[in-house]
């Protein structure tokens, strides 16, 4: 006869990596009283925990092991970790371009967005580290994915494109974010178009985004669809004194966008 713990790992086993709250909520379904927090870890989490069926990843996070699976050197999955830290979260800039497959590199640290009220401290598990990015909205063009036997939340394509090239140091410079925004298929310059104009503010972002585009469109066969109406658009919002691209780095003025372009940043990218 299966016990209860028995039930409750074997409930827990597919989802790999899952938080308190998770394994809360299975014990419901298998605890026929209502269960009491504080007894379930007692009673259930710290039972498997010494029998090497639960690793503790920080507080309130977990690997759950097979039988097959050893603490020594088993690493989970970095995504999976990411998407149990936070309920009120999406997996954004670099991270989400590693979820769709077009990161010219991948990384050990993950990008949590996340509310200021729903902070948490970066922190290290193995070879990786998590670290929150502030974000006011969680929900805005955020799709949920299947994902290894779990449900996971990322910003949609034109939310990641958007972003990464609004916060470049999420994404690991200008180099790694244009390689990697080069392979992002199946982006809809339309919805990227509205997206930005309705729902960021920002001016320059409205000239970063614009140039980007334009100098993909003559790299990437992802970007040859971007047309001029839809750049005339993002034109239009543009006011005032040309900015920098890269702040503080001089370089050549581009009139259609009135950024300043760094000596040498396109002769060097043709060389990615």
């Amino acid at each position: 006869m299966v016990t209860k713990t028995e039930a409750l790992y074997n409930s827990l086993l597919p989802m790999k990596v899952v938080s308190f709250n998770d394994i809360v909520k299975k014990a419901a379904n298998i605890i026929e009283t209502t269960p009491n927090r504080r007894y379930i870890y007692r009673k259930y989490v710290k039972r498997l925990i010494k029998n090497g069926k639960l690793q503790r990843i920080r507080r309130g996070l977990y690997i759950v092991l097979s039988p097959l699976e050893k603490q020594e050197g088993y690493v989970a999955d970095k995504l999976l970790i990411a998407s149990k830290i936070r309920d009120k979260h999406y997996l954004g800039f670099h991270t989400a371009l590693e979820y769709y497959g077009c990161a010219s590199s991948l990384y050990n640290e993950a990008y949590i967005c996340v509310k200021a009220k729903d902070r948490f401290n970066p922190f290290h598990y193995k070879r990786f580290r998590f670290r929150p990015v502030f974000v006011k909205n969680v929900n805005l063009k955020v799709e949920k994915k299947h994902y290894h036997g779990n449900i996971i939340k990322v910003s949609s394509k034109e939310r990641t494109f958007i972003e990464c090239v609004d916060k470049v140091q999420y994404t690991g410079g200008w180099e790694e974010c244009i390689k990697s925004l080069e392979g992002l298929g199946g982006l809809n310059i339309e919805k990227l178009v509205t997206l930005l104009l309705h729902n960021y503010e920002k001016d320059i972002l409205f000239r970063r985004v614009g140039y980007i585009l334009e100098l993909l469109k003559e790299r990437s066969p992802f970007y040859e669809h971007v047309n001029d109406h839809l750049l005339n658009e993002i034109e239009k919002q543009i006011t005032g004194p040309p900015q920098y691209l890269t702040y503080g780095k001089k370089g050549t003025l581009n009139r259609r966008w009135k950024l300043y372009i760094p000596d040498g940043f396109e002769e060097k990218l043709r060389g990615i």
